[in-house]
């Protein structure tokens, strides 16, 4: 079994700025947040924390969408715990403790929130404006789909592949989350970490408006009905689709592996459902070709505008990476020590 799972919780979108850290961390009894001067003071401690413990139970890797190297938080479910950066901060003020980790860091940090908060406002105005022109290219494939087609498809899947499983005596829980998200980088998935260990792999196929995102929400409605637990991965540019869903105690895994992640199945035992093919018409998509491909070649400027505001945040990490900390691994037993953290 994979001992560490890597995802992120917080972005940048076309309709905002979203945080899902709430339903991660609902079911955790001790929450700790980090009071650290920047991230490169969190990211070593929670570095450390990780290598403490990986080797004796599964951790879950929070990670940032500023900075590459940096962490947002990491959760430990066997022991109940969960320690975040202070972005997460209002969202669990209310059952959380402060660790302070600000005397670690020995020369004066830059203040670069202002900063921040412009390139980060640029960036979601620009997500906005092609999230619109994303909304076209639906509309026109949904004129296309025979949706009664669709509906059978996915009545048939849960048929043969959920429904054989035994309703459980407890309530299903709902784990809100990201496989990748639009960072200072680009865009950074961590679909490999999250797919390898699953057994059932379903990759959905089609253009955007064809269904995708329903199917996974019938088979999670299903399953939650069951009792199991779903970790649904949202999507990083439109919050209100789903690009993937992980049941883990049934082995199951749906993911939307169209564009922009284009995945094929590697295993015999995973299988494509390509709703387009099944359940479309394609009459007004054929029509619409020369408008599909404007309003492409409109999205990808818009996009990248997008992606060249936010890439100005790696201006900023510099003040951050030459920061000089001294924290070192005795320090971070030593902390765990002082707060009590039973790891």
């Amino acid at each position: 079994m994979r001992k560490r799972i890597d995802y992120f919780v917080r972005g940048y979108t076309g309709l905002g700025e979203v945080n899902y850290i709430e339903s991660n961390v609902a079911e955790i009894k001790e929450v700790y947040i980090l009071k650290a001067a920047n991230e490169k003071t969190a990211t070593l401690f929670l570095k450390e924390f990780i290598n403490l413990i990986e080797e004796e139970m599964v951790v879950e890797v929070i990670k940032n969408p500023d900075y590459s190297e940096a962490i947002d938080g990491v959760i430990v479910r066997e022991k109940s715990i969960a320690i975040l950066t202070t972005p997460y901060i209002k969202y669990v003020s209310s059952h959380s403790h402060l660790i302070d980790l600000t005397k670690y860091t020995k020369l004066p940090v830059t203040f670069v929130a202002k900063k921040r908060k412009e390139i980060i406002e640029k960036t979601i105005t620009s997500f906005s404006e092609s999230l619109a022109i994303h909304k076209e290219i639906q509309d026109i494939h949904r004129e296309d789909m025979d949706y009664k087609i669709a509906d059978q498809i996915i009545n048939d899947f849960l048929k043969e592949n959920i429904a054989q499983y035994p309703d459980l005596d407890k309530e299903g829980h709902i784990y809100k989350r990201m496989f990748g998200t639009n960072t200072s980088e680009g865009i950074v998935t961590c679909v490999d970490n999250l797919i390898t260990p699953i057994k059932n792999q379903v990759f959905l196929k089609g253009p955007p408006g064809t269904g995708k995102s329903y199917f996974m929400k019938k088979v999670m409605e299903e399953a939650i009905n069951k009792g199991y637990d779903i970790e649904v991965y949202k999507c990083s540019f439109d919050p209100s689709s789903i690009d993937m869903i992980i049941i883990r105690d049934l082995n199951y895994c749906l993911f939307d592996s169209s564009s922009p992640h284009d995945y094929d199945p590697s295993e015999k035992s995973d299988y494509i459902i390509n709703l387009f093919n099944l359940a479309s018409t394609k009459e007004n998509t054929e029509l619409n070709e020369a408008k599909i491909k404007e309003l492409k070649i409109e999205f990808d400027r818009v996009f990248e505008t997008a992606l060249t505001e936010l890439s100005k945040l790696q201006e900023l990490a510099g003040s951050i990476e030459n920061s000089e900390i001294k924290l070192t691994r005795i320090d971070v037993k030593s902390i765990l020590a002082d707060y009590r953290i039973n790891y």
